[in-house]
């Protein structure tokens, strides 16, 4: 005895419509695109909503920032591998924006926290810098982009009385 495959719905030919999606599904996604396009034309960012800031806004040519660093007893400076560190660790951006508002013995806490956690991964640090940099994306040395200009604005020695600011 063969196999006979089974008969094909009726209407299942290769001109057969096919069965349109449920009517709650096309008021879905229409509201879904109307929303999505009201973000992007009002430059709204409510994720997933968003209206492409990221990418669409001209950066400027001088961006600030802050740079976190290790130094050890020979005085050598070394950033802190924040992506490198325990997950805990990696709302660095956050933090170091927030660092100079904290009061003193926060940022004493928050360096000793940084401290500990490069300590663990056998780093030695005899204090740890904050350094506000200052980036000029028009500055070039030979194919590449100049380092970015530093000031130091901190300066902890963790397990010191001056740990903070």
């Amino acid at each position: 005895m063969r196999h006979q495959p089974p008969p094909a719905p009726a209407g299942a030919g290769p001109d057969a419509q096919p069965t349109p999606a449920p009517r709650w599904a096309r008021w879905f996604v229409a509201a879904y695109l109307a929303v999505f396009v009201v973000c992007g034309v009002a430059g709204l960012e409510a994720w997933p909503l968003t209206g492409w800031r990221l990418f669409a806004d001209a950066r400027q040519a001088r961006q600030p920032g802050l740079q976190a660093v290790t130094v050890d007893r020979a005085g050598r400076e070394t950033p802190i591998p924040f992506r490198d560190l325990p997950v805990g660790y990696h709302g660095d951006v956050q933090v170091l924006k927030g660092f100079a508002g904290l009061p003193g013995d926060r940022q004493a806490g928050v360096c000793r926290a940084w401290a500990e956690a490069v300590r663990a991964r056998g780093g030695e640090v005899a204090e740890v810098r904050i350094y506000q940099t200052l980036t000029d994306v028009s500055r070039r040395v030979g194919d590449r982009g100049a380092p970015p200009t530093r000031t130091l604005r901190f300066t902890c020695r963790p397990g010191s009385p001056d740990a903070g600011g």
